[in-house]
């Protein structure tokens, strides 16, 4: 007798799902093993006339370890290679996932922070996951401060810069934020004035102000990006455009980097999909 149709072919589909599984796991360890490792460095210029003498800013943002490790060493190497003038930092050192701590974790990153040593020195603002390092002093961080709706007046031969560091509140409520860069402005109008803040948003309100450059984080670009989309979330207000990467906004340059780290919130491991994490090195040339 003949076989019926179909009779004795092999089924597709097993092969088809097998297949379907290789490429999740492949997927899964690309996005939680391999890109969250692979650091980038960005690199942009400024030409500005109120400077006579060339430097470097490091802008780092979102460290955010759950444990600070090898990734986090390997960090700090690429930092001291790239030997920057100026190092900030906008928000979020860590993000402790059990049995990590803040009071684990904190004493590791500040023997790292304490490998480096700018000549203009280091500053950094408050973030959403800073917990209890809010009030720590320089001593207790490595030698990096925290700067709460307050300046860092930085000189040196040929360079005059104030530097405000906003407050959480601050990068968030925007009308709050303005009311004291007015005034911060209006006392130095020659010197090379740069803002930093974790979110964003401060910069939908300072875009028509006298500010040389702006510098945020908070977004992690996303994390998860879809090419020809951008990224899927960025908790901010901005347009998405802006969630990573260095923008002309208004009157003022706005920088917002991608992050060190990533979200732990749960305990959630490391992802980042089309967005590695990076630093940015940012030339500033006299005009």
């Amino acid at each position: 007798s003949k076989p019926m149709a179909g009779e004795g072919r092999p089924s597709r589909l097993p092969l088809l799902w097998f297949g379907a599984a290789i490429v999740l796991v492949a997927i899964r360890i690309y996005a939680t093993h391999i890109e969250p490792n692979a650091l980038q460095v960005r690199e942009v210029t400024i030409a500005s006339p109120k400077i006579d003498t060339s430097f470097t800013l490091l802008h780092l943002s979102d460290i955010q370890s759950a444990a600070i490790g090898a990734y986090e060493t390997r960090v700090f190497e690429r930092i001291r290679a790239l030997n920057p003038d100026l190092i900030v930092h906008t928000g979020d050192l860590l993000q402790p996932v059990a049995p990590a701590s803040y009071h684990s974790e904190m004493p590791k990153l500040a023997e790292l922070f304490r490998t480096l040593s700018p000549r203009l020195g280091m500053y950094m603002v408050q973030g959403d996951a800073t917990g209890p390092l809010l009030h720590l002093k320089p001593a207790q961080t490595g030698g990096i401060a925290f700067l709460r709706n307050e300046e860092a007046v930085i000189q040196a031969e040929g360079i005059d810069i104030r530097l405000y560091g906003l407050t959480l509140r601050s990068s968030t409520s925007r009308t709050w934020a303005r009311h004291g860069i007015m005034t911060w402005l209006q006392e130095s109008p020659d010197s090379l004035h740069i803002v930093m803040g974790h979110r964003p948003d401060y910069i939908l309100k300072f875009n028509d102000l006298p500010i040389d450059l702006c510098l945020a984080g908070h977004t992690h670009g996303g994390q998860i990006r879809i090419p020809f989309w951008g990224p899927l979330v960025t908790f901010s207000n901005i347009p998405r455009k802006w969630a990573r990467g260095f923008h002309a906004v208004g009157t003022t340059w706005l920088n917002v980097s991608a992050g060190i780290g990533a979200e732990h919130a749960g305990g959630l491991p490391s992802i980042r999909v089309n967005c590695p994490p990076e630093m940015t090195l940012i030339h500033f040339l006299p005009e």
